[in-house]
């Protein structure tokens, strides 16, 4: 998915490789409001268009192309939410290609940095902050070999979206890599409650991943025969 327009792309964003499911929400430019507002909001959203067409070139093409008018832009404007958002995945992109280590450290400022700006008050118009944190969460995985960071940013993306199920779903599956088997079942059963009954290949997934995981010692007592 493309990270601000939902359009598919290339590479892989900062995701489960497990779920063949990208992380990177479908983000969509935020709709014209009515009123005094419309002129302001009609600028934003000719920026981000322009860094739109930066990410499409990094996603689709050549990172090293994007990110060159994604420094351009951010040069203008250094603490754009959504240029710094883009700029991080583009990093990402490209360490995808190249391995290279400074990449994912300027990734994970770069989402840091906005992050920082939007908390901070400034509005971001392609990527909500809990989309945000869930992209974080991947890359600190990538930059530390650790989950820590990424279950303490996925915890982030749930609270700030808890009816969101990709971010239960995420959390649930870290959880089942860090070998919490038991906040690994109680995820991956909330996403199962919250997630579209027309969400077939992820809830597939997921009970499949229930099924590995097995029964909870409370399912195992529950199950178990009643002494004679």
């Amino acid at each position: 998915m493309g990270a601000l327009t939902g359009q598919p792309t290339r590479r892989a964003l900062p995701g489960v490789a497990l779920l063949a499911v990208l992380v990177a929400g479908a983000c969509r430019l935020a709709p014209a409001p009515d009123g005094p507002e419309a002129e302001a909001a009609s600028g934003a959203r000719t920026e981000l268009a322009s860094v739109d067409e930066a990410f499409r070139a990094c996603v689709d093409g050549d990172p090293s192309d994007g990110l060159a008018d994604l420094d351009a832009l951010l040069a203008d404007a250094p603490r754009d939410p959504d240029a710094l958002v883009a700029r991080g995945l583009c990093r990402w992109a490209r360490w995808g290609d190249t391995a290279d280590a400074a990449d994912v450290s300027g990734a994970y400022e770069d989402l840091s940095a906005a992050i920082a700006a939007v908390e901070g008050g400034r509005r971001a118009h392609g990527t909500a902050l809990d989309q945000i944190y869930n992209h974080r969460a991947f890359v600190a995985r990538a930059l530390d070999g650790s989950w820590v960071r990424t279950l303490e940013d996925l915890d982030r993306a749930v609270a700030l979206a808890p009816i969101q199920p990709t971010y239960v779903l995420d959390r649930g599956v870290v959880h089942s890599y860090a070998g919490d088997s038991a906040e690994a079942r109680a995820d991956l059963r909330r996403f199962l409650t919250l997630a579209d009954s027309a969400d077939t290949e992820r809830r597939a997934v997921v009970e499949t991943l229930l099924d590995r995981l097995g029964p909870g010692p409370a399912d195992s007592t529950a199950r178990a025969p009643a002494a004679s």
